[in-house]
């Protein structure tokens, strides 16, 4: 009887880090997902505010330029972004439309009329297996604004 015993807790030997195996994988997968996600969730929710803030100046007459606009946003996303400086901003689209809302007018739009501005940006991407990014990395983010002045409150600046 005791030899059944001895030879029965020899098989059990080595099973922990079998299982310990066969589930790390598991949870580095759901970690680092968790990291790039939050990551990227980082990147959405200061690209909406910056794009937020931006089409706001906007709507006020300042930020007429698209230089301006890019470097605005770039200046806002910070730690956000891997765009070494604002030309890796890419302004999708910066639409003014008139106050009755038929067609569209130039920059700066007039009085009772909206800016419509949407950005791409490039987010971090750290590149673990089997965790996809949605769209690679990059980010799009747009916002509407009413615009309530159409000459700079601020001379040449954003």
């Amino acid at each position: 009887m005791t030899e059944f015993r001895v030879r029965a807790r020899r098989t059990e030997r080595g099973a922990a880090a079998v299982e310990f195996a066969l589930v790390i994988p598991i949870f580095l997968v759901l970690v680092f997902g968790v990291i790039q996600y939050g990551l990227y969730f980082f990147a959405m929710q200061t690209g909406t505010t910056a794009v937020g803030d931006a089409t706001r100046r906007m709507s006020v007459g300042d930020c007429q330029t698209e230089a301006q606009v890019k470097s605005f946003i770039h200046s806002h996303l910070g730690s956000a972004t891997t765009a070494g400086s604002a030309s890796g901003i890419t302004i999708v689209t910066r639409t003014y439309t008139k106050a009755d809302g038929t067609g569209s007018v130039a920059s700066p739009g007039e009085i009772g009329g909206t800016v419509t501005l949407t950005a791409t940006f490039p987010t971090l991407n750290l590149n673990f297996p089997l965790i996809p990014v949605p769209g690679d990395g990059v980010v799009t983010r747009s916002a509407t604004a009413r615009v309530e002045d159409i000459t700079a409150s601020s001379v040449g600046a954003c």
